[in-house]
């Protein structure tokens, strides 16, 4: 395997570790909270009505447990979660009277799902099964297509998805998690049996992978893009992808949680605040330049300004409702399948029902609002508008 970089793999697996907390979905399981609860006391002064809310959901709002209270959110950097931290930086939540901030903590599953915080961004393939199993959350909102691709070395004689048939495959946060979730139907969708025709190999560090792929103990990994974007760009090859290859673009790759208890005791402010999150997608879209100056400027983001322009950008941010609804019912369609979702009794529609409630539908969303779905839904309602000379990089992708 002729890896340019591997001479520098030792010496960067601190900067590929700081690259998966600032760049990959979900944060780290190990960041330092910035919070004690998810609500703080209410103030007691008497609060105006926001010019954006109307007279009837004020009055409504008004009532609600939270009202008046700080109320915080996971975020623990990175462009794939950006969306929800963007909607306080542009002030959005403020604009519906919403005073939000942001948390630094473990996991979505463990801190939204608990209620620790109140809503949250990740994979879909992190919190699916969860939820099939009891978390208390439920999805409320697109974020945006994929950001996870199965690699090889560059010289590889493996140079299709068929040819990974009998290899070893790397995957980075244990068995039965989403880094095999996502291979589990990335292979699937070629014809692979991934149950049965590879072998799957946790391996906790990206750095450590990369000596793997060298001695050959593996033969491919799944990788973060920007990951290999910012690492290895030159040295490994994509050979299929939920972001870049084309029977992925009508999928979502990761949502937005929310706490189902404060949906179900706060309707009027889930609304808001997913509006908000909606409104900051459109903005990551349509100004991503804009909106990767501010990550840096407030440390939210680190590594070369160019390689996360070109990861940002294929992002695709602010999905459709109707866009987010078809992804996650042929998702859960293909885990109940695979057994991936371990309780044969579910339906689709079953689990839909656990893991979709509707807080703010697209029809409710402010007028001129867009969104960025890669392929137009059957059901769309809402005109998609991408943003203008998105950034790529010669040569990388499929």
């Amino acid at each position: 395997m002729k890896l340019k970089n591997v001479k520098r793999v030792i010496a960067t697996a601190m900067v590929s570790v700081m690259a998966l907390s600032m760049t990959a979905c979900g944060g780290s399981g190990d960041s330092t909270s910035k919070g004690g609860d998810s609500k703080q006391e209410a103030s007691t002064d008497k609060v105006e009505r926001p010019e954006a809310v109307s007279e009837e959901d004020w009055e409504a709002m008004q009532k609600e447990p939270v009202f008046g209270q700080e109320l915080n959110y996971l975020f623990n950097g990175g462009a794939c979660v950006s969306a929800k931290y963007m909607a306080e930086v542009q002030g959005y939540y403020e604009e519906y009277g919403i005073n939000a901030k942001y948390m630094e903590g473990e996991s979505v599953v463990n801190t939204v799902g608990t209620g620790q915080c109140l809503w949250g961004t990740d994979h879909i393939a992190t919190m699916l099964v969860p939820i099939t199993n009891g978390v208390n959350m439920s999805f409320v909102c697109g974020a945006h297509v994929g950001c996870k691709s199965i690699y090889v070395p560059e010289d590889s004689d493996i140079n299709s998805v068929q040819d990974l048939k009998g290899k070893t495959i790397a995957i980075h946060d244990g068995i039965g998690n989403s880094d095999q979730n996502i291979s589990y139907r990335l292979l699937d969708e070629y014809g692979i049996d991934p149950t049965s025709e590879v072998e799957f190999l946790d391996i906790a560090d990206n750095a450590a992978t990369i000596e793997a792929m060298k001695n050959g103990e593996v033969d491919a990994s799944i990788f973060s893009d920007y990951f290999v974007l910012a690492n290895f760009k030159d040295d490994l090859k994509m050979i299929c992808s939920i972001g870049y290859s084309p029977e992925f673009q009508d999928e979502a790759c990761c949502v937005t949680a929310m706490n189902n208890d404060f949906i179900k005791e706060n309707p009027v402010h889930a609304k808001y605040v997913t509006m908000a999150i909606k409104r900051a997608g459109e903005y990551n879209r349509l100004h991503s330049e804009e909106a990767i100056q501010k990550m840096y400027d407030t440390d939210k983001m680190t590594g070369e300004k160019e390689n996360q322009q070109v990861f940002w950008d294929n992002l695709h941010f602010g999905l459709s409702d109707a866009f987010t609804e078809n992804a996650l019912r042929e998702i859960a369609e293909d885990y109940i399948r695979l057994g991936i979702i371990k309780d044969k009794d579910l339906t689709v529609d079953d689990v839909m029902d656990m893991a979709w409630t509707e807080t703010c539908s697209d029809e409710e969303m402010p007028e001129g609002y867009t969104v960025g779905d890669p392929v137009e839904p059957e059901n769309a309602i809402v005109p998609i508008q991408q943003k203008e000379n998105p950034a790529k990089m010669e040569g990388f992708g499929l």
